[in-house]
C-alpha cells in the first residue's frame, strides 16, 4: 500500500504581526518590563520572527526569567535559522555545536554558521574568525584577521579592539602605527583590559594597499588544528607538558576576555563544598561560565581537553587566573575529598588538570610537584597536564602540586579542570 501523505500544516504566518509584536517587546525592554518583553517575544515567535525566536532561545539557554531549557533553546534557534535567522542565530548555533552535547560537533556546519554570522557583522563571530585566521600562515590570512578585528572594533567590541591594538603596534597584518595603537590601548586599559602592545618580531607581513578584500570565509576551518608534541615529565602521577598549545595571540585573547572580571580567588571547603577565601591561594580569578563563555574560548578549551584525552563536555568552565608579585598557590591537590558535596554533582570527581601559561613570568611562578621533584617553568603558550586519580579511579595523593610565588612581574594562567563524566548542559 502507498504511504499515507503527511498532513499539510495549516498554520498561517503573519510576518507583519510578528514584526509589530517584536517592536513591542523591544519597547518593554527600554522600561525594564522583562515580563512584558517575554510576552511579546512569545507572540512574535509564534509568527516565526527570527530575532524573537533567537532572543527567546537565549532566555531558555541561560534561564533568564524561566528554568534553563537548552533543548528548547536549540529548537528555537533552528526555527529562527529556517526563517532567515539573524547574525546572532548562527553564532549561537555554532557555539552550541562546539559543545557537542545538544548538536553534533560537525566541523563543516560549525564553519558555515560562524562564517555566516561573521559575514553579517556579528562582533563575537568576527572575533572568533580573526583568531582563527591569525593562526594561519600567509599575508592573506593575516590581513583577513585584521579586517575581522576592524569590523568588530567598529561595532565596539573591546576584546577585538585590544587584539587590533596589538597588531597595530607590531605591524602584523597591517601597517605599524604605534601612536594609534597606544591611544587605543590607553582607552582599553581604562576599562580594565591590560593591552600588551607586543613589539614587532621581525617577521611582519607586507600589507596590501587599498580597500581590504573580503576575508576567505570558505577557509575558516575553526577546528583544523594539530596538537604540538607532548613531553612526559613524570609517569606516576602522569605529568606532561606541551609547548605552543596556544599561540601568543590566543593567550592574549583569554587575558583580554576575562581580565575585567577578576576577583579574589577562593578554595572549596572540603566538607561543605562552599567557596571561601584562604591564604593557601592568593591569586585573582574568574570563570568563563555559560553566560560569559564564547565560541573562541570553547575552541581553545577543546584543545586543552584533547591534551588530556577528554572532550569539552568533561571540562569545567575555563578559569583565568592572575598572580601578582608574592602571590602563590601553596601545595594542594585538585581532586575532591570523598566527603565533599562537589563529588556528587554532575561530572563527579576531578580526573585531570590542564594549566596553560598565558605569559612568560619575569621571575618565579613555577608549577612544582614536590613528591616527584618535577618543576615546570611558565612560558607563554606552554601547558602542563597532570592526573589527579589512579587508573582505578582512586585519588592519587602524589598529585600534590603548587604554584610557587611570583618574584617579579605577574603570571597569567588558564586552568581547565576535567571531570570523570560529562557535566555541560550545552
Amino acid at each position: 500500500m502507498p504511504e499515507t501523505p503527511a498532513p499539510i500544516s495549516t498554520k498561517v504566518i503573519d510576518r507583519d504581526a510578528g514584526e509589530r509584536d517584536y517592536r513591542r517587546a523591544r519597547e518593554c525592554l527600554v522600561t525594564d518590563d522583562l515580563d512584558g518583553s517575554a510576552h511579546w517575544l512569545e507572540r512574535a515567535a509564534a509568527n516565526e520572527h527570527p530575532a524573537a525566536l533567537t532572543e527567546l532561545a537565549i532566555l531558555h539557554l541561560h534561564g533568564f526569567g524561566r528554568a534553563e531549557d537548552p533543548a528548547q533553546a536549540v529548537q528555537l534557534l533552528l526555527r529562527a535559522e529556517a526563517s532567515g535567522g539573524t547574525p546572532e542565530t548562527t553564532y549561537l548555533l555554532a557555539q552550541i555545536a562546539l559543545g557537542g552535547v545538544r548538536l553534533p560537533r560537525d566541523a563543516q556546519r560549525i564553519d558555515a554558521w560562524m562564517a555566516d554570522s561573521a559575514r553579517r557583522g556579528y562582533p563575537a563571530a568576527l572575533r572568533v574568525a580573526a583568531l582563527r585566521f591569525g593562526q594561519r600562515e600567509g599575508s592573506e590570512y593575516q590581513q583577513a584577521a585584521v579586517t575581522c578585528l576592524q569590523r568588530a572594533t567598529e561595532a565596539r567590541d573591546p576584546v577585538s579592539a585590544a587584539l587590533l591594538a596589538d597588531r597595530l603596534h607590531a605591524g602584523r597584518g597591517i601597517a605599524s602605527d604605534p601612536a594609534q595603537a597606544l591611544d587605543l590601548a590607553n582607552e582599553l586599559r581604562a576599562m580594565g583590559i591590560p593591552v600588551e602592545l607586543p613589539a614587532a618580531d621581525g617577521a611582519s607581513e607586507q600589507t596590501a594597499s587599498g580597500t581590504p578584500s573580503e576575508p576567505p570565509w570558505h577557509a575558516l576551518h575553526l577546528l583544523d588544528s594539530t596538537l604540538p608534541d607532548i613531553q612526559r615529565q613524570c609517569v606516576d602521577p602522569e605529568v606532561a607538558t606541551c609547548d605552543g598549545l596556544l599561540s601568543d595571540e590566543e593567550c592574549r585573547y583569554l587575558i583580554y576576555s576575562g581580565a575585567r572580571f577578576l576577583e579574589r580567588s577562593q578554595v572549596i571547603h572540603p566538607v561543605t563544598g562552599q567557596p571561601l577565601e584562604f591564604e593557601v591561594r592568593t591569586s585573582q580569578d574568574m570563570a568563563f561560565v555559560p553566560r560569559t563563555d564564547d565560541a573562541g574560548i570553547r575552541i581553545l578549551q577543546i584543545r586543552m581537553g584533547e591534551m588530556a584525552g577528554f572532550d569539552l563536555d568533561n571540562c569545567e568552565p575555563l578559569t583565568l587566573l592572575r598572580y601578582g608579585p608574592g602571590d602563590q598557590y601553596r601545595p594542594h591537590r585538585d581532586y575532591f575529598f570523598p566527603s565533599s558535596p562537589s563529588i556528587k554533582m554532575p561530572g563527579g570527581q576531578r580526573h585531570s588538570t590542564v594549566c596553560t601559561y598565558l605569559n612568560a613570568v619575569q621571575e618565579g611562578g613555577e608549577t612544582v610537584f614536590p613528591d616527584k621533584q618535577v618543576t615546570v617553568k611558565p612560558l607563554r603558550g606552554r601547558a602542563v597536564m597532570f592526573r589527579s586519580l589512579h587508573a582505578d579511579g582512586s585519588p592519587d595523593p602524589h598529585s600534590l602540586h603548587a604554584g610557587l610565588p611570583v618574584i617579579a612581574g605577574e603570571k597569567w594562567l588558564a586552568t581547565c579542570w576535567i571531570r570523570v563524566r560529562g557535566l555541560r548542559q550545552f
